[in-house]
Formats: structure tokens, sequence, C-alpha cells
């Protein structure tokens, strides 16, 4: 009698620790969106337009106060976009401060990890700044009487490293605010103060020496200040710095990436 031979069994290949994050990464950003849209993703919409009513909102009462702009002929092109990097920051890196609150429970497993929640809802509200900046300037070319960008490219930059900046500030705070939770109504309540000193209702070069220069420490004035000075032909860029907001943003993640190495156990508790 033959003896039948015995086979190994089939084993899979191991995947790496970069398919294991890009796996539950995708799973995260799958569950925010059901969360937040609701089963018919029917919220998704709200999540799409809150920032989107929020931006139109604030043009149209400049334009019904008749709040002239410093530059240009039309001031809804002008407040609007100096508003857009205000929007796009706060609804970001609010998202961010209170992704890990809203996700805690996942913590629970060793495959997932801090920072895949915050890439996770990092990557989700980038999306809707990115569709809400693309609806925004569709509207600006239907209704506007003048809107002729100098510099597109310049435009799609500077949004780019307003979402940058939005995300990396909103990390080491998300941290904190895991820490110690009351931190996230804190940095809630710092809108105001971005609002006021960003230079979306002032003309920041207007503003004497040496005040001007500490303002624009304020990171966000840098985003208003680039694609302000990307859309027309001779705005001024004495304040704008590039090298200082990339380098800032930057630094914020480097630390956040360092702190959560050293603190992450207690930064799962």
């Amino acid at each position: 009698m033959e003896a039948t031979p015995v086979t190994e069994p089939i084993r899979r290949p191991r995947a790496s620790p970069l398919a294991i994050n890009a796996a539950a990464i995708g799973a995260i950003l799958l569950r925010d969106i059901r969360l937040r849209a609701g089963p018919y993703y029917t919220g998704f919409l709200m999540i799409l337009l809150l920032p989107l009513a929020h931006l139109l909102v604030i043009v149209v009462i400049y334009h019904i106060f008749g709040r002239l702009a410093p530059q240009g002929t039309d001031q809804v092109v002008y407040f609007g976009l100096s508003i857009l990097p205000f929007v796009i920051y706060a609804y970001l890196s609010r998202q961010i401060v209170t992704s890990l609150g809203e996700n805690r429970p996942l913590l629970y497993f060793n495959r997932v990890k801090i920072f895949d929640i915050l890439v996770a809802r990092g990557i989700l509200e980038a999306t809707n700044s990115v569709v809400v900046f693309i609806i925004f300037v569709c509207i600006l070319a239907v209704y506007s009487t003048d809107f002729s960008p100098r510099d597109w490219p310049g435009i799609v930059f500077a949004v780019a490293a307003t979402i940058y900046f939005g995300f990396s500030f909103g990390v080491p705070n998300a941290l904190i605010a895991q820490v110690l939770p009351v931190w996230a109504m804190f940095f809630n309540l710092s809108m105001p103060v971005f609002w006021m000193t960003s230079g979306v209702f002032f003309f920041p070069t207007a503003i004497p020496d040496p005040y001007d220069r500490w303002l624009a420490l304020n990171p966000l004035l840098q985003c208003v200040e680039w694609i302000r000075y990307a859309y027309y032909e001779d705005y001024p860029d004495k304040l704008l710095n590039v090298p200082y907001l990339i380098t800032f943003a930057t630094a914020c993640l480097a630390v956040s990436l360092i702190a959560e190495r050293l603190a992450r156990r207690a930064l799962r508790k």
C-alpha cells in the first residue's frame, strides 16, 4: 500500500510593518467616514457644506456691509481668498485634535498606533479641504466680475501648505488633549486669536514696524499672505516667508513624533 505524501500547509507571506500601518489607516478612515457620514452617507454632505457655508457666510457679510478690498477691485474675491486659509486650518486642526478622543477604543488593539488615527483623520479632512477649495474657486469664477489669478500653481501650493500646517499644528495639540482632555476646549478658544491675527480683515503690510514683524510670526498669516501674493499681480511680499511656514509646520510634526515615541504608554491609557 502506497503512503500518501504529506504536504506542508501553505503559509502566507508575512506582511511588512508598512503594509500593516496602511491597512490600519485605511480601516480607521472607513470607520471615520461611516461614523461621521451616517449609514446613508448623507452626513458627509454636512462635513463638506459646513466649512463651505462658513466661508460663504463671512464673504456675504463683508459684501453687505460694503467692506472695501485693500487690494484689487472685487471685494468678494479678496475677502474670499483671505478667509479660505483660516477656514481650512480651523476645521482641519480641530478635527485632528478631537480624533484621538473619538477613536480611543481603537488604541486597545496592539496594531493600531496613535499616528494611524491621526493620519486617517488628516486624510479625510485634507480631502474635504481640497473639495471645499475647488467648489469655492468655481463659485468665484462663475459669480465674480473679475476673477483672474496671477499664479495658479502658487495658489494651489498655498492651499497645500495651509493643509500641511493645519495637520502639523493639530497633531501636538491632539497629543496634549489625549493626556489633558480640557486642552481641546482651550484649543478651540484659540481660534478667535488666530482669526484676529492672521490678516483676514486687515492689510498686514499696512501695520507699522516692528508690529508687522511680530504678526508675521503667525504661520496662518503666512498662508493668507501667500494666497494673496499668488493671486494679485502687484501684491507686496514684504511679510511673506514661505521657508518659515514650512519649517514651523515640519518642526511641530517632528516634535510630535518624538514626543509620541517617548510617551507612548501614557498616551495609550
